[in-house]
């Protein structure tokens, strides 16, 4: 019986901790998870703005605003606007880098901005979160996923914020010495008359340059082929994709060697189908389970052009009303593949953001989108008194 009696307990001890555990009683490793917690402790949750920060800082998880990078933005979080968000694409090859400011001087309200992939599910998954410690986030989106970056203030606070968001090659260049100016054929271009396309980029140097590892990894392979002449295979663990550098003089480094960015893996020569080529590396890059890929985004160290943003609006974080019609868009970007709707003149709208050629606006009924820029008049009340 007694034993019977011990079991039973296991087993309800065991219920138990299976049950949901609520947020605030787990581990915190975010700065806003801190803050989170200490919200609950005071049971901010309670009363009706601890209700609209948590409430709002959940839901913009599910936003459907969008962009392409680069672009900047500056975002107005306040009042019962305290958390924004907005999906991103990032290119193939690309490193996304994110650079948040505050205006000079601000630094009385919290700032708490958090990098998400959307998964199969439609479900976020933390990837990043910037502290104290760091002033920027970059993420390398190896598998294409749509991203998600959130920003959001304290509760009872109010603040702008400005974000660059631009993008820089995945990889290193991988001939030491040069960049893109010494490129000398692009990717599809014509070979043999055209009976095949170019499965890579040509980068032109002198006979000797080192061809240098473009990432961490091990060499896969080397050999000669009729096409490539000398040849080396780069991969890595952390990376799905395999690089390939052809015409080389020599081979400097041998099958199962590790390597870092930088280290030379051989010289620029024209072996193979280039002998009658001046000497230039050909670099390809293959992935995994679907072939050759453009190599020029991951190595295009070209710095990006992005708009400057205006002087800080007087509209930001107001409602205000529009005096003449206006298309609403998903993305700053205004593409006509993502138009939501015709605002007509005079529509009431909050002004959430802001950049070079627009706005981030809210409408009555919540909905979230891009006007370009139009002219704006004052209203005395709040969209959300109005609803």
């Amino acid at each position: 019986m007694f034993v019977r009696f011990i079991l039973f307990l296991v087993i309800i001890a065991f219920a138990v901790s299976c049950k949901p555990v609520p947020v605030s009683h787990w581990f915190p490793v975010t700065p806003r998870e801190h803050y989170e917690k200490e919200l609950y402790k005071a049971k901010m949750e309670k009363t009706a703005s601890g209700q609209t920060w948590f409430s709002v800082g959940e839901a913009v998880l599910n936003d459907s605003v969008f962009s392409n990078v680069p672009y900047q933005e500056r975002f107005y979080l306040g009042d019962s606007v305290p958390a924004q968000a907005i999906r991103l694409n990032i290119p193939e090859g690309r490193r996304l880098v994110i650079t948040p400011s505050r205006e000079p001087g601000d630094t009385s309200a919290h700032f708490f901005m958090e990098l998400y992939k959307i998964k199969r599910n439609g479900k976020p998954q933390r990837l990043d979160y910037i502290s104290d410690k760091t002033q920027s986030l970059t993420y390398t989106n190896n598998d294409s996923d749509t991203l998600l970056l959130r920003l959001q203030t304290g509760l009872n606070e109010q603040t702008a914020v400005s974000l660059s968001l631009t993008t820089e090659p995945a990889l290193g260049f991988p001939v030491s010495g040069h960049s893109m100016s010494s490129v000398i054929s692009f990717w599809g271009a014509d070979r043999d008359g055209g009976v095949r396309s170019h499965e890579g980029i040509d980068i032109r140097a002198k006979r000797g340059t080192p061809v240098v590892a473009a990432q961490n990894g091990f060499v896969t392979q080397t050999g000669t082929n009729n096409l490539g002449g000398k040849v080396v295979f780069l991969s890595s663990m952390s990376s799905p994709y395999s690089l390939y550098y052809a015409h080389l003089d020599s081979q400097l480094v041998s099958f199962g060697e590790r390597v870092v960015v930088g280290d030379t893996l051989g010289l620029v020569g024209n072996t193979g189908n280039a002998i009658t080529t001046a000497p230039h590396l050909h670099f390809g890059i293959y992935a995994r389970g679907s072939g050759a890929v453009n190599p020029l985004p991951f190595i295009d160290n070209r710095k990006e052009k992005i708009a400057g943003l205006p002087q800080r609006s007087r509209w930001l974080g107001d409602t205000v009303r529009i005096r003449r019609k206006a298309n609403l868009y998903v993305s700053p970007q205004f593409e006509k593949s993502g138009h939501i709707a015709s605002l007509s003149a005079n529509t009431l709208v909050r002004i959430l953001g802001e950049m070079a050629k627009g706005f981030r606006v809210e409408t009555e009924d919540g909905t979230k989108g891009y006007i370009p820029n139009v002219p704006l008049e004052a209203y005395s009340k709040e969209i959300s008194s109005i609803k």
